[in-house]
């Protein structure tokens, strides 16, 4: 069986479960067999230490933590409308249900 055949990390969902704090991580994880092969701005933010839970946690230097989950996913959307490639991004929570 090859490394990406499967996308089911059981300690990383032990660990932090998954929730929309978390699910783009999730997303990036390299055994993901979905993944595209180039580096994705999400990869980028995520090697500066940035992510939706992070911004929730310390917000920005504009808009101090700590944020409620919509204020740190509309943070982490503008962190990535300043950067070009390929993005992953989280459907609003209107269009959810």
């Amino acid at each position: 069986m090859a490394e990406s055949a499967s996308f089911v990390d059981p300690a990383f969902l032990a660990r932090f479960g998954l929730t929309r704090i978390n699910a783009i991580d999730y997303f990036l994880h390299p055994l993901n067999p979905f993944q595209t092969k180039a580096k994705t701005s999400n990869e980028v933010l995520s090697m500066q230490g940035i992510n939706i839970g992070t911004l929730m946690q310390w917000g920005t230097g504009a808009r101090p933590g700590p944020l409620s989950l919509e204020q740190g996913e509309e943070e982490y959307r503008v962190a990535l409308s300043r950067l070009t490639g390929e993005q992953y991004e989280l459907l609003p929570m209107s269009n959810i249900n």
